[in-house]
């Protein structure tokens, strides 16, 4: 009990002095260290694609000089990227840091693109391969002896960052519900094939495809134009291929056959094929000549 009351009077001086008016703080500023590992962008949603926006990682190791333990109370600060001010970044999770001891943290910007054409421009020079730097200057809260000492604003993070993904097709897959063919008529036929589209890459775009076949039994009888799906980075979303053709221009074997699928007997394979146009508004674009989208069979 003596050594807990001596300790406690040590302690009210240290944080009277903390909090006077006009007193040098007497806790030492906690410094950080950039991890490379885990800094960097995470994805790209380009402006009328998902959120419009970038979303950048900076993982930072805090380090605490003091002989004491505390905890990161507040950051708040500005993001760079190159010579402009991108985006304010905040982190309120109060991570431990035990005496002269260190822990991690991520802080995640979300950078504006719509807002902002030079951001858009840097980011499209990333795609090409350049460099370009970054900076974090913040205001950090730290939580001692039950009260928060606040640091002067100061550089927490700077680098430089290269950031190209390659282009990646989407993968399109059949949806759960299953295509449907139906006869409409002597002379026509429809064929309702529900899928999903998934954009693997961590950069959004807009997917078109001028042309998309459908072949039945191997044979080619319709096609079809797919235009302007929006596929956020990472994420999937519904599509709907509609092929309206002539069971009769494709051969009395295959008309025979399509009527009997379309009544609930036998199958057919079917394959829908076509080039798709990639784009990222403002970064670029590209084509894949994809040689087959979805391959299934009706049943």
């Amino acid at each position: 009990m003596q050594r807990s009351w001596l300790l406690s009077l040590v302690a009210i001086p240290l944080v009277l002095t903390a909090c006077a008016p006009g007193a040098e703080p007497v806790v030492a500023t906690p410094t950080f260290t950039v991890v490379p590992s885990g800094t960097g962008f995470q994805y790209v949603d380009p402006p009328g694609v998902g959120d419009g926006a970038a979303v950048f990682d900076v993982h930072l190791r805090a380090h605490n000089p003091n002989p004491v333990g505390l905890s990161l109370a507040t950051l708040d600060g500005d993001f760079y990227l190159g010579d402009r001010r991108a985006a304010t970044t905040t982190f309120r999770h109060g991570v431990d840091l035990p005496a002269r001891g260190s822990s991690d943290l991520t802080l995640e910007v979300r950078v504006p693109l719509a807002q902002a054409p030079a951001l858009l421009q840097t980011v499209a020079g990333l795609l090409t391969g350049a460099a370009t730097s970054y900076r974090v200057d913040a205001t950090v809260g730290a939580r001692v002896f039950g009260t928060v000492q606040r640091f002067p604003r100061a550089t927490l993070a700077r680098g430089s960052v290269r950031w190209s993904p390659s282009w990646v097709a989407p993968e399109i897959r059949l949806a759960s519900s299953g295509p449907a063919l139906r006869i409409d008529s002597l002379t026509s036929a429809t064929l309702d094939i529900p899928a999903t589209l998934h954009n693997p890459s961590p950069l959004g775009y807009v997917v078109q495809a001028p042309t998309v076949r459908l072949a039945l039994g191997g044979a080619d009888v319709a096609t079809v134009q797919l235009g302007r799906i929006v596929a956020p980075a990472g994420e999937t979303v519904p599509i709907d291929l509609r092929f309206r053709f002539n069971p009769l221009q494709v051969g009395p074997a295959m008309a025979a056959q399509v009527s009997a699928v379309a009544a609930g007997a036998g199958s057919l394979d079917f394959r829908v094929a076509g080039p798709l146009e990639l784009q990222a508004p403002g970064l670029g674009s590209h084509r894949v000549d994809a040689a087959a989208l979805l391959t299934g069979t009706l049943r």
